[in-house]
């Protein structure tokens, strides 16, 4: 009787172990099969940078290269092997316009023809290139270099009726890309006390420069490294004047 029972918990305790077993194996095959199942992303090939390019570098094949890329992640402006095979050839000793970093995928956008001019080359599409006399006073000490961020001051001085003078400072264009400084573009790391720096400017911030140079002095203002993704910006400050009577004599004075 006593065997039997023993007999008969040793059955039960296999069977329940067995059934323990079928379970977890049947958790695991099913853990299994929902990885299996998730999709596995499509992928092309998008024409990269195979090593860091400077503004104004000649591209030739061994800078370029073709890289495994998500299509979900694909950018229009992305030349893909499917579209362009021939891109490697077809870019082939052109200029960068802008500098690549390795591994960022290739625009036309950023690349010209090697026959243009070099500053030509470094404007953005719809910018002019406007030069303007500096000095060290009036540049930050000369510390302003090529691919710096400046904000532009115009200083006027007028003389009241009491034939006092009156000198007034104004910022009329923010955040503005300097191109070069005398004839040194990109690749200038040393502080220049130029006499002239280019700017880049849309058409309607050259008229403003215009104008503001022959009615004034114009100084540049460094600014933060971290404003160069910032939008540049044009400033138009309306003035009012106030007339004051002194004494017998005329002021004007300018609100802010």
């Amino acid at each position: 009787m006593l065997r039997g029972f023993i007999l008969l918990v040793a059955l039960s305790a296999g069977a329940i172990a067995a059934w323990m077993s079928m379970g977890a194996t049947g958790a695991l095959t099913a853990a299994t099969a929902h990885e299996e199942a998730e999709p596995i992303p499509r992928m092309t090939e998008v024409l990269v940078a195979s090593t860091d390019l400077a503004t104004g570098t000649l591209v030739n094949p061994n800078a370029l290269r073709w890289q495994a890329w998500p299509e979900a992640a694909l950018n229009p402006a992305f030349i893909t092997r499917e579209h362009r095979p021939d891109a490697v050839q077809d870019i082939d000793g052109l200029v960068v316009r802008s500098g690549l970093l390795a591994g960022e995928p290739i625009h036309d956008a950023r690349l010209s023809a090697a026959d243009a001019g070099a500053l030509s080359v470094m404007l953005a599409p719809g910018k002019r290139a406007v030069a303007v006399r500096v000095s060290a006073e009036n540049s930050a000490g000369g510390f302003v270099l090529p691919n710096d961020r400046v904000d532009i001051l115009l200083t006027t001085a007028q003389t009241n009726s009491g034939g006092r003078s009156n000198a007034t400072s104004t910022v009329i264009l923010k955040n503005v890309k300097v191109l070069a400084v005398d004839q040194m573009s990109d690749g200038v790391n040393e502080a220049v006390v130029g006499k002239t720096a280019t700017l880049e400017l849309t058409p309607a911030e050259v008229e403003i420069l215009t104008a503001a140079e022959a009615s004034g002095a114009l100084s540049l203002a460094l600014r933060s490294l971290s404003d160069s993704y910032e939008n540049a910006e044009v400033v138009i400050a309306e003035r009012r004047t106030v007339r004051i009577r002194r004494g017998g004599k005329m002021d004007v004075v300018e609100l802010e």
